[in-house]
């Protein structure tokens, strides 16, 4: 028998990873089957792998985007002009959908820094002027988390977020930034040292 990493529960919505794993284990422990065992094993291997645990220093952000997307390697500059939405579709058509954390968190405040430039009035004033002047494309989501942000941009194609490193897993696509990705030495989005 198969066991899916993804589920759906009606009053939560689509779970994944571990949540998924945990519900299944409970649909087959009601239905009497003698698999809990490895599927609890399953489940404690997917919670204590991390997702790339040591790999990366714990500063760096990554450039997560939806499985599809074409790109595998980004300029910063085209990043920022991503996020800007100076540049509103990925190659091959597909609209760019941006997901950020909002300001006063680590990553938020990281993006205004290293991708907008900006300070948090600045960047507000910036996507009030580009929704005045009826410029095309829309603002960033505000996501809660970078988990969140990181299973929305799993879910929707076209989407880019940027998250700790530490906190990428297989359902997303890492893009390198400048051909370098998250731990190498010259890797251009750190998080300020708090």
């Amino acid at each position: 028998m198969e066991y899916p990493t993804t589920a759906y529960d009606p009053r939560k919505g689509p779970e994944s990873g571990a949540a998924a794993v945990r519900r299944r284990l409970a649909d087959v422990a009601g239905h009497g089957m003698r698999c809990v065992s490895a599927v609890t094993l399953a489940v404690s291997l997917f919670d204590s792998a991390g997702p790339v645990a040591g790999q990366t220093r714990s500063g760096d952000l990554a450039v997560i985007v939806h499985p599809s997307t074409i790109d595998d390697d980004v300029s910063l500059a085209h990043l920022r002009s991503l996020f800007r939405g100076e540049l509103q579709v990925w190659p091959g058509g597909t609209r760019v959908v941006l997901f950020v954390q909002p300001e006063g968190t680590v990553e938020g405040d990281a993006v205004l820094r290293e991708i907008y430039g900006m300070t948090a009035t600045e960047y507000r004033q910036y996507w009030i002027t580009k929704t005045f002047r009826a410029e095309p494309g829309t603002g960033p989501k505000v996501v809660s988390s970078p988990a969140m942000a990181r299973r929305l941009t799993a879910m929707v194609p076209g989407a880019v977020a940027l998250i700790p490193a530490s906190e990428v897993d297989s359902t997303v696509k890492v893009l390198s930034v400048d051909h370098r990705l998250p731990g190498a030495g010259a890797y251009p989005l750190r998080v300020a040292k708090r």
